[in-house]
C-alpha cells in the first residue's frame, strides 16, 4: 500500500482532497480533527497495482507517518509544510522515526556551516530585540580563537544600545581580539577595508524591528557596504507563523542563513522551521545554552531530527545503558 496524508481546515474537507486526488479506491488509514484550530487530518492509501500516482513510493510504514506527523504537530510546525515534509518521508527507506524524519528533512532544507575561518566574508547577524545576537557573535569568535595563525575582530555596528557596545568590547578583550565600533555604514566600510583578509570579522547589529523601514534601511545600508555573510538570528518557541513573518520582514537585508537561540527553553521548534522555509534560507549552528563556554553547535538533519523527536533519542539511549540490542 501507498500511503498520503492530507490537511485542510475541516475532516470533510480533508476527505474531499482524498476524493479528488485518489479516486475512489483510497482506503481511509486515520482521520484526526483538532480542537485548538489547526485543522483535520486524514491518511489515505491506495493499492499501487490499482493506480499510480507520481507521489507515491515505497517508503516509510503507515505506524511512523502517523508518528512523525503527530510529532510535528505538537511542534506547530504549520500544515502545509507538515504535508512537505511527509511526502518527502515517503521517498526514502522504511527506518527509525529519526532517520526517516532527518532524510525528509535533508530533502525539504539546506544545511550550511558558519565559516570558522578567515579568508571568506565577515560575518553579519541580524535579528530582531533579544534573540541573543552579541552573545552569538561572542560565541563564533570563541571558537574561532581556539584554531591558531589569524586574528579576529570584532565590529559593534549598533549606534543605538550602548550596553550591547560595551558587552561586545568586553567580549573581545577576554579573547584577546580586536574591538572596533561602526555606527554607520561608511565606518563599517572604512573599517573592513583596513582588516587584512587573513582575519576574521564577526558583526554585531541592534536589535532590529524589521517592520520600521526606516531600521530595515539600516541593516541594508550595513549589509551593502560590508558585503558579509548574513546570518539571520531568531530564539525558538516562537509562534510558527510570527516566525516565518519576521524571517521573510528581514529579506530586504539579504540572509542566507538561520541561526537559532534559546533551545534550552524551548520545547516546540516549529519556528526553526516555519522560519527558514518561509525565507528560503538555510539552517545553521543552534545555541543550546546562554554562556559563552557553551558555544554552538553545527545543525544537520540528524542532529535536528533528534531534536524534533527527544523521545525516540531517548529511548535508543535507554535502551543501550540497559545493554539490550535495539531492534
Amino acid at each position: 500500500m501507498r500511503l498520503k496524508t492530507f490537511h485542510a481546515e475541516t475532516l470533510a474537507g480533508a476527505l474531499e482532497l482524498v476524493r479528488q486526488t485518489l479516486g475512489s479506491h483510497a482506503i481511509i488509514v486515520a482521520t484526526h480533527e483538532d480542537d485548538a484550530s489547526r485543522g483535520a487530518r486524514v491518511t489515505a492509501a491506495i493499492d499501487p497495482d490499482e493506480q499510480n500516482f507520481d507521489f507515491f513510493s515505497d517508503g516509510a510504514s503507515e505506524e511512523t507517518l502517523e508518528y512523525l506527523t503527530k510529532a510535528l504537530e505538537q511542534h506547530g510546525v504549520p500544515n502545509p509544510l507538515i504535508d512537505r515534509l511527509i511526502d518527502a518521508a515517503t521517498d526514502g527507506t522504511d527506518s527509525s522515526p529519526t532517520d526517516v524524519l532527518a532524510n525528509a528533512l535533508a530533502r525539504v532544507f539546506t544545511f550550511a556551516a558558519l565559516p570558522q575561518r578567515p579568508g571568506d566574508a565577515p560575518i553579519m547577524l541580524i535579528g530582531p530585540p533579544g534573540v541573543g545576537k552579541t552573545v552569538s557573535c561572542a560565541k563564533i569568535a570563541a571558537r574561532a580563537a581556539l584554531a591558531e595563525g589569524f586574528d579576529i575582530n570584532l565590529v559593534a555596528a549598533d549606534p543605538v544600545r550602548v550596553t550591547a557596545i560595551d558587552q561586545l568590547r568586553a567580549y573581545a578583550e577576554r579573547l584577546d581580539a580586536t574591538f572596533y565600533e561602526a555606527p554607520n555604514a561608511e565606518a563599517l566600510g572604512s573599517i573592513l577595508t583596513h582588516i587584512k583578509r587573513k582575519e576574521m570579522v564577526v558583526i554585531d547589529t541592534p536589535g532590529t524591528n524589521p517592520y520600521n523601514m526606516k531600521d530595515l534601511a539600516h541593516l541594508v545600508e550595513l549589509a551593502e557596504a560590508g558585503k558579509p555573510l548574513t546570518v539571520l538570528v531568531l530564539t525558538a518557541g516562537r509562534d510558527a507563523q510570527e516566525a516565518a513573518d519576521l524571517a521573510e520582514a528581514f529579506r530586504p537585508v539579504g540572509p542566507t542563513t538561520l541561526l537559532t537561540t534559546g533551545l534550552d527553553m524551548a520545547k516546540k521548534l516549529g519556528s526553526v522551521l516555519s522560519a527558514a522555509y518561509a525565507a528560503g534560507i538555510s539552517l545553521t549552528d543552534v545555541s543550546m545554552a546562554p554562556e559563552i563556554g557553551a558555544g554552538l553547535t553545527p545543525l544537520d538533519p540528524t542532529m535536528l531530527a533528534r531534536l524534533l523527536l527527544p523521545n525516540e533519542a531517548k529511548e535508543k539511549v535507554d535502551v543501550r545503558d540497559k545493554g539490550v540490542r535495539a531492534s
